[in-house]
């Protein structure tokens, strides 16, 4: 049987239990879930939207596709957020039960920080790939073996011949000017997905030599 307000209601002054928040909380957890979907849904869009609009950096040579501005601020606030969440939750919750909640705070600290996307590059002999932690990766042209795109998450993949692989996952700059360069460069087709209710379909877009940046950007968009 659920546990009713009642069952858990404390006594006057008392410091409210886990189980009391547990009880008003649990009739609100489909809502919750829902909310949480659509707030992630309207979040995700509004990024790839803003990447579309934000040019990337032509410097020593090399087209520059850093993280946008939103995602910047994103990260930047929900890194301070959680930190203060992390920092007052180690002061203030001193039961036993509540232990976990401060790691909790700790661990959405550290996803911000790892999912923020690197610098990609397009220079002269390849693809670049430059993390925010100094993690550094290369694929040069000729040893690219495929090009993927999915309409779902609008990831557009360079795959190497030996398994590497650098995404633009829509959170960088110019997405449209990505694809066009690299497709420009390597002259393959472009593997698009397509998610389904039941099953995914993949097609395959052939590269034609008079096509142009505004084409390949457009199948982008057609296909989100």
């Amino acid at each position: 049987m659920r546990p009713s307000l009642r069952e858990h209601r404390e006594p006057r002054g008392a410091r409210p239990s886990p189980r009391f928040w547990f009880a008003i909380l649990q009739p609100m957890g489909a809502l919750g879930h829902l909310l949480t979907v659509a707030v992630v849904t309207v979040v995700l869009r509004w990024l790839w939207k803003s990447s579309i609009f934000e040019p990337a950096k032509f410097e020593a040579g090399r087209h520059l596709f850093p993280p946008t501005r939103l995602m910047r601020i994103l990260t930047l606030v929900g890194g301070v957020f959680f930190t203060v969440l992390f920092v007052w939750s180690r002061l203030a919750l001193r039961q036993p039960a509540e232990w976990w909640v401060s790691y909790l705070f700790l661990g959405f600290v550290a996803l911000a920080l790892f999912a923020y996307p690197p610098v990609l590059s397009i220079e002269v002999d390849g693809i670049g790939s430059h993390s925010w932690f100094g993690r550094k990766k290369k694929i040069r042209w000729e040893d690219v073996a495929s090009l993927h795109f999915n309409s779902g998450n609008r990831q557009f993949i360079v795959h190497a011949s030996d398994g590497r692989q650098i995404a633009h996952a829509g959170f960088n700059a110019d997405p449209g000017l990505f694809q066009s360069e690299v497709r420009k460069r390597t002259r393959l087709p472009l593997k698009v997905t397509q998610p389904g209710t039941w099953k995914s379909e993949t097609f395959e877009v052939p590269y034609e030599e008079f096509e142009s940046e505004e084409v390949s950007e457009g199948v982008s968009r057609d296909l989100s």
